[in-house]
């Protein structure tokens, strides 16, 4: 017999062939991968795509409380009850079938209910025809707590910087409107700034719990208290003022003593001044009175209307009831104002 031709077929396996070499590297890469996980001390688990979790390490057991018998074969979602800020597990599983990876804050659950705030970076990759997920997760619960802290802490400072700014504002506009000159205007005002100054001093160094009402009338008072101590007599028990009450008293305490250095009995050598306060405590019921008694000094006269000083005493204290007495002995300030319970504030 004679050959009169050959036909040849070719069958170009290119593509076929990188698609397997590439196959062949992926699962190399996994099997590597998987073995990692086991050795790491870092949260690493791997889960199937269409099932359960498959591997877990001893740093998922660390951060999770539970064990790798615990969690095979079960859905990871389901386990560490999976939430995504913002969006979806379902979203998550789509992008991970559209990009081969994820990477993101998660929200899981510990077996002992403690909710963990974790980055995570998850890939997606196939062995055997199996679409595996590889995740690795970086506990930044405390990371949360203490940004979440600061941000409450920035929230805290803006409101305090403006209700201190307001104050200033108002203060100055009422020291301007009612001041004579220039020079009066520049010495009211730098000493109403210097009592405001006064009070925040005391509730920073207080971490801004409240200020101690003997510390801040000692505060407010000090010129005098220092120049004569016994013209200026300082008695009550110990009581804190919420920041809130604190900064309008202080100011309050400010404006009585520049009133009788000014005015009334401290403005001559004979005159006196008696401060003392009370607590009356009825179970959550706490009533705070305060009394300001001068004596010794020149005849008390009426002021024929009420300039900044007055107003800020009568009404710088949101729900204080206040009674000035304009006697002739000697001019007395009352100040009565209920206070919260300690354990509300």
């Amino acid at each position: 017999d004679k050959i009169d031709g050959v036909v040849a077929t070719f069958v170009d396996i290119t593509e076929r062939r990188r698609a397997e070499e590439a196959l062949r590297e992926s699962e190399q890469r996994l099997r590597q991968e998987m073995r990692l996980v086991e050795l790491s001390r870092s949260p690493i688990f791997v889960w199937d795509f269409d099932n359960g979790i498959v591997q877990w390490n001893r740093g998922s057991e660390e951060l999770y409380g539970y064990s790798r018998l615990e969690v095979i074969g079960k859905r990871k979602e389901q386990v560490l009850q999976t939430a995504v800020p913002g969006s979806s597990f379902s979203a998550l599983r789509q992008s991970l079938l559209e990009n081969g990876a994820w990477s993101g804050e998660l929200i899981h659950r510990a077996s002992d209910g403690r909710t963990l705030n974790v980055e995570s970076t998850i890939e997606l990759l196939t062995l055997n025809g199996r679409r595996l997920v590889l995740e690795s997760t970086r506990d930044i619960t405390d990371q949360k707590k203490w940004e979440q802290r600061r941000q409450l802490l920035l929230a805290e400072l803006s409101h305090r910087v403006s209700n201190t700014l307001a104050v200033v504002q108002s203060m100055a506009r009422q020291t301007l409107r009612t001041a004579s000159s220039n020079e009066e205007f520049v010495a009211l005002f730098e000493g109403r700034l210097g009592a405001l100054a006064n009070a925040h001093s005391i509730l920073v160094a207080a971490h801004w719990k409240g200020a101690e009402v003997g510390q801040l009338a000692r505060s407010q008072l000090a010129a005098y208290i220092n120049e004569e101590p016994d013209r200026l007599r300082i008695k009550g028990n110990r009581v804190i003022l919420s920041p809130g009450i604190a900064t309008p008293f202080g100011l309050v305490l400010h404006e009585l003593g520049t009133n009788a250095a000014k005015y009334g009995a401290l403005s001559t050598p004979t005159g006196r001044v008696d401060l003392h306060w009370t607590l009356d405590e009825d179970g959550a019921r706490r009533r705070f009175k305060l009394t300001w008694q001068e004596t010794g000094g020149p005849p008390v006269r009426k002021p024929v209307r009420t300039g900044f000083g007055g107003s800020l005493i009568e009404r710088g204290l949101t729900g204080a009831v206040v009674r000035r007495e304009f006697n002739p002995e000697g001019f007395t300030c009352t100040i009565e104002l209920a206070l919260p319970d300690p354990e509300q504030e």
